[in-house]
């Protein structure tokens, strides 16, 4: 019998997207994977096992809708629904971890794979670490940058918690360490910027990352351009699209034009000259204007 995983590919993602509860991240990024999957046509590991990984993730999501439309519907069943769909998560993970030897965009489709089901079960330390092989591995994608700096900020505010208040030297140094995590996720999401209307979303994090942070100045900047790119569009009688993504070089427009791209060596710098040289009440909305943040 015939067998074409690429087309059961599109069916079971045109599936997903038919799907209420999936995250528009999600289901940007499962589209991501398909195309990676399905360039290389003389290995079908990688299409077979994305097509599993999206029917499994189709009938999840449907049992959820039937659950959510039961009158009987009890606290129990959903945890239960949960606990397989983990189980059918770290299946796909064992998969994707003994499906070595992939090379091109086979193994871009594989890392992402491993970042959107560590994503699902909510570990954004493997994720981030999976994204950053996936763009090593050439994923130049402003959807890959776009959700590394969201599992960025997922990971800095997971691992630092809300910001209390400050009085001792520890506290100090955990701020200035957040701050710095929160730094690099803001370059993440600057290089997800494309020049095009679904940049407001992405100020929109970035202005979400940086008042989080204390920069409130910087933050302040990032969100009058978000509302001016919104209502451009607005204006122009074309609602702005959810962010897919598309595909080509991130453009340093607008954010990255009036304030400089954060680099690695700078978010180095930003901890030289803190550690241990600065009081914590002078951090807040005029120290992005010293790191041109």
């Amino acid at each position: 019998m015939y067998y074409d995983s690429n087309e059961a590919i599109w069916q079971q993602l045109w599936e997903y997207y038919q799907m209420p509860a999936p995250s528009s991240l999600s289901q940007a990024l499962c589209q991501l994977i398909a195309e990676y999957a399905t360039v290389e046509t003389d290995s079908q590991r990688m299409p077979e096992l994305v097509t599993e990984f999206l029917d499994r993730e189709v009938r999840y999501h449907r049992r959820v809708d039937r659950l959510h439309t039961s009158e009987a519907l009890t606290t129990e069943d959903l945890k239960s629904l949960a606990r397989k769909r983990t189980i059918a998560l770290q299946d796909t993970i064992e998969q994707a971890k003994e499906a070595t030897g992939e090379v091109g965009t086979g193994e871009i489709a594989r890392q992402l794979l491993l970042a959107e089901c560590y994503q699902q079960i909510q570990e954004p330390d493997k994720v981030v670490a999976h994204l950053e092989k996936a763009l090593a591995d050439s994923a130049d994608e402003p959807l890959v940058y776009f959700a590394l700096g969201y599992n960025r900020f997922h990971l800095a505010l997971e691992s630092f918690g809300p910001v209390v208040e400050l009085g001792d030297d520890s506290a100090n140094n955990d701020l200035l360490t957040f701050q710095m995590a929160c730094l690099q996720a803001v370059s993440a999401f600057e290089s997800a910027l494309t020049g095009q209307a679904s940049d407001s979303e992405v100020y929109e994090w970035i202005g979400r990352v940086l008042e989080t942070a204390g920069f409130e100045e910087a933050a302040g900047q990032a969100f009058d351009k978000a509302d001016d790119l919104a209502y451009s569009d607005s204006a122009d009688g074309e609602p702005g699209a959810a962010y897919r993504g598309p595909e080509g070089d991130a453009l340093s427009t607008g954010w990255g034009q009036k304030m400089g791209r954060i680099t690695q060596e700078e978010i180095e710098e930003f901890g030289q000259l803190l550690e241990g040289k600065h009081d914590i009440s002078e951090l807040g909305p005029e120290r992005e204007d010293n790191e041109e943040a």
